[in-house]
């Protein structure tokens, strides 16, 4: 529904790390909280009963120890519609929300009906929003509205000679997380002169704001360049919309390594594009997120100097989040999808990113770290990447896995303390490597 990894979770986690507050409902427990707090009764009463959850799949958690968590789930209703209601709950005296939507209230009522946008839970400290109501995404619910994201496509100057048709455009939403991104399919139908007709397709992200000023300030640095990335063509900053070329192609599987010679050499050129006079190179600190594995194996005997922040210097163009299923192929070449985290920052961190999928996706015991690495360098500086630091790309993939380890509780993974325990133990294994 919403385009993210499946997992296996294990709902019950946060009650095991000491966080009984925290435990998120199972997936019947969110359908008796959907039909009592959500189910329009207004509805019912029009429409002879659709609008009762029948079902509910978790697709998405987040869990901060001590702080909140939240689980989206895939819920579908009487008549075969379905939408992604987020769970979400907060220690402590966090306020919640009782307006939801603003001026576009009437807008989200319609877009999450036959459900009420939201609703909340002060006796649990928890809320429930239906997209495309959601606390930071507000330029979501907008997206809906095709009066208006076609206005602004047109404004750009993006189709022309073209003008967008209004009627059979459609806009799509393809991927969904609470809070931090959507990604929606725009297929507009063009309209020419003498009735001439054409079809354009864009991706439209809706981001926070500030983050999405920010990822659009740093893509458009680069493009005057022709780098293997979709090119931004639009921004809204009140709406927090950028809007980007869909590109043709099949995106990668998730664990899919063999996407390895297309992601480097894809990297390769981003990391050799000049670095604007303005933007100021300087030095960011990558750390560990100890604090978060507590209790793992292994890391009890961990050498202290690992959970120290590691200086790394912010020199060249990087993808900020490079795994498999961010290459999308297209023929013999290929493109890198998701620019939201792009940034100056060291090359090794990409190659660490793609380095901790290789180590934690192969779980054979004759596994060595020290040769993944070096295949890795290998192949990098056979597409054409630059000289690598390979000290400093040992120690950024042990920063890496633990943040893959940490990752497995914070997805609330079943059996995530035993994967964590083996990543840590893969983390050990680098340390002491001589260069």
């Amino acid at each position: 529904m919403i385009g993210l990894t499946p997992y296996a979770r294990d709902l019950s986690l946060p009650a095991r790390l000491g966080d009984p507050g925290l435990v998120l409902p199972t997936e019947l427990e969110l359908v008796d909280l959907v039909n009592e707090h959500l189910h329009d009764v207004s509805a019912e009463g029009a429409s002879g009963g659709v609008g009762l959850a029948q079902r509910a799949k978790v697709v998405h958690v987040r869990y901060k120890p001590g702080v909140a968590a939240a689980a989206t789930y895939a819920v579908g209703l009487d008549g075969g519609a379905e939408h992604a209601v987020t769970y979400k709950v907060h220690l402590g005296d966090k306020a919640v929300e009782g307006e939801v939507g603003g001026r576009y209230a009437e807008q989200l009522v319609a877009a999450s009906a036959p459900l009420r946008p939201f609703a909340a839970l002060p006796d649990r400290d928890a809320s429930l929003w239906v997209f495309p109501a959601d606390p930071k995404l507000r330029g979501a619910v907008r997206a809906y509205d095709m009066r208006r994201t076609a206005r602004w496509i047109d404004r750009l100057g993006v189709v022309e000679p073209w003008t967008v048709r209004l009627r059979p455009s459609v806009v799509t939403l393809r991927r969904y997380k609470h809070s931090r991104r959507a990604v929606f399919h725009v297929l507009a139908k063009l309209r020419g002169d003498n009735g001439a007709r054409d079809v354009r397709e864009f991706g439209l992200r809706v981001l926070p704001m500030v983050e999405a000023g920010r990822s659009v300030e740093r893509r458009l640095a680069l493009a005057s360049l022709d780098l293997p990335v979709p090119r931004c063509v639009g921004h809204d900053p009140v709406a927090g919309w950028i809007l980007e070329e869909w590109l043709p192609g099949k995106a990668a599987e998730r664990t899919d390594l063999s996407v390895a010679p297309h992601a480097l050499r894809c990297a390769a050129q981003l990391h050799q594009a000049p670095v604007a006079s303005h933007l100021a190179p300087g030095t960011q600190r990558r750390r560990a997120p100890m604090e978060l594995l507590q209790g793992i194996a292994g890391v009890e005997t961990l050498p202290p100097h690992l959970g120290q922040p590691l200086d790394v210097p912010a020199t060249s163009w990087i993808h900020g989040d490079l795994h498999p299923d961010q290459v999308l192929i297209q023929g013999s070449g290929a493109s890198l999808l998701d620019m939201d985290a792009l940034r100056l920052g060291a090359i090794e961190e990409d190659l660490a990113s793609w380095a901790a999928d290789m180590l934690a996706f192969d779980d054979s015991a004759s596994l060595d770290a020290a040769v993944v690495l070096a295949n890795l360098q290998d192949l990098y500086r056979t597409v054409g990447g630059p000289s690598v630091d390979k000290a400093r790309l040992r120690a950024l993939t042990i920063i890496e896995l633990f943040e893959r380890a940490a990752a497995a509780v914070r997805r609330l993974e079943e059996g995530a303390f035993v994967h964590a325990s083996r990543l840590v133990a893969v983390a050990r294994s680098i340390t002491g490597q001589g260069s």
